[in-house]
């Protein structure tokens, strides 16, 4: 067996070497990392728009398995949005806004599922920063859809 022996030249990195490729990767980072920070609102956005849509879900759900009317509420003053019949409710971000666009039923203030999986049908939509996402919920078939 034969063993390798190292010379001197090849012991690894010089200390000036580290430096140079921190400080490149110092630079590269402080470049990178506002640019990276300019998405974060519009994702944070996008992401309460998903989890809004799931809340519709899970209303349509909840107002089958139960045999009765489960309405998703929304409150603009207190800024929450509440499941009938749940005592949680569910806050907005501070740089979101949930408004009721359209609806089938006019004066509720959100949108209704039916025991039968119906609704009263409506689009919710979420907006901030910017940006708007849809949230259409057909009034025949309760089906929730989430639009960019």
């Amino acid at each position: 067996m034969r063993r390798r022996t190292w010379s001197v030249g090849n012991r690894g990195f010089t200390l000036l070497e580290l430096l140079v490729v921190l400080t490149i990767s110092t630079l590269a980072l402080a470049v990178a990392l506002p640019r990276f920070a300019a998405l974060l609102p519009g994702a944070e956005l996008k992401s309460y728009s998903r989890q809004t849509a799931a809340l519709l879900r899970l209303a349509r759900s909840q107002a089958i398995a139960t045999g009765e009317e489960v309405a998703l509420v929304l409150d603009q003053e207190g800024r929450q949005s509440r499941l009938s019949g749940r005592e949680a409710p569910y806050p907005w971000p501070e740089q979101v806004e949930l408004r009721l666009a359209e609806t089938t039923e006019p004066g509720q203030p959100g949108i209704v599922f039916y025991p039968d999986g119906t609704s009263s049908g409506g689009t919710l939509v979420v907006a901030g920063s910017g940006q708007d996402y849809r949230i259409e919920v057909h009034w025949l078939t309760g089906k929730v859809a989430f639009h960019d």
